[in-house]
Parts: structure tokens; sequence; C-alpha cells
């Protein structure tokens, strides 16, 4: 897999992290790479996995997504394992190590116009500390439908997950007791929103308690794909909220203080 090593820039990832809670990042994939991901998507749609969800309504053009494909898909792995996004997330945390913990791939087709709305990540987890998620345009934005950031909205404040999915549920059926989002596009006034001018192979770096938001009519197919990584200490922090439902599936996340790091979740050496 062919990716630009750009981790040398003068950029201060973790400054940019700290003071506005997301950092641009162009030419992080070549060409080649986003052509190999996106037959990677392909692959992943022909054969999908539990967690494949359609997040479209029923007869919508059609938006999917699904999580944890590096397990059984060469490409994910090598992005997700080997070369420049080890080195960035290790830049954003001021480490050497890191976890992996989730790829995630995202699919619109010509016409989509679900949007993903306003939200962070961080509550949809089970963990603390902050994580980080790297998100990279496979394609040139078609439109006005790429990521978009509330820079600076990256405090303590934790808002209720929301729903993506039209059809399957993405979250766990518990209580919410989390305030909802605020309405950001409603009050320009307290929420700086930015639109990265991100165009294919670029990434968004973001603190996981960043507010963001993405969407809106395609003119074209749109692929990206978000890796997540977790400082070496990230340990598991049970919730009293909906989280993604695949925490269902990994018992060890009821155990407050336990590690993330595991099989599933695995440390990577960043080759800095």
């Amino acid at each position: 897999m062919i990716v630009t090593d750009r981790t040398s820039s003068k950029m201060d990832i973790a400054a940019a992290l700290r003071d506005d809670g997301y950092a641009f990042v162009p030419n992080v994939l070549e060409g080649a790479a986003c052509d190999a991901l996106n037959v990677a998507i392909e692959t992943c749609r022909a054969t999908p996995g539990p967690t494949f969800r359609t997040l479209s309504p029923e007869g919508a053009p059609l938006v999917q997504s699904e999580l944890f494909r590096w397990p059984d898909n060469a490409v994910i792995y090598d992005l997700t394992h080997k070369g420049v996004l080890p080195r960035l997330a290790a830049q954003a945390f001021g480490t050497k190590d890191v976890i992996l913990m989730e790829d995630q791939w995202f699919y619109s087709e010509r016409g989509a116009g679900t949007i993903s709305p306003w939200h962070q990540d961080h509550p949809y987890h089970p963990l603390e500390p902050w994580f980080l998620t790297i998100w990279i345009a496979l394609d040139t934005p078609p439109g006005p439908v790429g990521l978009k950031v509330a820079a600076g909205s990256h405090s303590e404040v934790m808002y209720g997950p929301v729903e993506f999915s039209a059809g399957n549920a993405t979250l766990a059926g518990q209580k919410q007791v989390l305030q909802p989002v605020p309405d950001i596009e409603a009050d320009p006034d307290t929420w700086r929103v930015i639109t990265p001018p991100a165009k294919r192979g670029d990434a968004i770096l973001m603190d996981s308690r960043t507010l963001h938001a993405a969407g809106g009519q395609c003119a074209d197919t749109f692929r990206r794909i978000s890796i997540r990584y977790a400082h070496p200490d990230t340990v598991f922090s049970p919730r009293n909220w909906p989280v993604a439902q695949f925490w269902d599936h990994h018992p060890i996340a009821t155990r407050t203080g336990a590690s993330l790091i595991s099989d599933a979740f695995p440390l990577i050496t960043s080759n800095t």
C-alpha cells in the first residue's frame, strides 16, 4: 500500500488538537492508496460483517458503513498497523505506542443525502481518556459533503450519542442521561464551524470530544474512512448511557479501569 509520509511536517499536531480539537493534514495518502482502499470497501460491501449498516432510509440512495475489517482485509490492516497513520497518532498523543481502536469505512452513492448529524465520538465508547479519530477522504468530496468541525468544542462536556442508522440500530439500548447536542448551525456566535478543504488523500484528525458533522447531497460516489487510535494508557470506563452496540460483545468493557490493550485492540509501535 502506497502512503505519503508527511509526518516530518512542521505542523504541531498535538498543539492543534489541544487548541482547536482538530488538525488538517493534507496529502496523507497517495492516489494508489486511495484506489486500493476503495477496492477494499467494495470487497467489504460484498461480504458484510456483523457491524455492517445501511444508514440511509429504505429506498433512498445508499449510505453504508462498517467497523472492524482490519482482521480480514489486508489493505485495511496495512493502513491501520503500518506507516503514516500510527505515526500521526503517536504525534498526537506524544507517545511511541498507540492502541488501534477501530477502522470504519463510509460509502455514499450518487444522489445520497443522508447526513451524519452533529456529534462527538467520545460518548459512543466506554473509554478514558480521549482518543483520536483520523478521517480520510478517499474521493474528493463531490459537493458540500465533507467533514465539518466545531473548532474548540473539545471540552469536558459530553453530549448524548445520536443514532446514525435508519434501519438496524448502532447504539446499545440504555436510557439516555446526557444532554442532547445543541443546535450548532443555529448559533454561529457560540460555535466556530470550519470545513477543512479536504480533497482525496487528505486527513482530518480530531479529538474524540470535538463536535463534528458531515453529509449532504452527493453529486457522485463518495468514500471515506475513519481510523481511531487510543493512548496506550486508555482504560475502560463503563457508561450509564447508550454506547456502540459492539461493546456488548466485549465483557471486559464492564471492568472499570481495565486496560484496553488486547487482541481486539492491539498495541502498535509507530516507526517514528
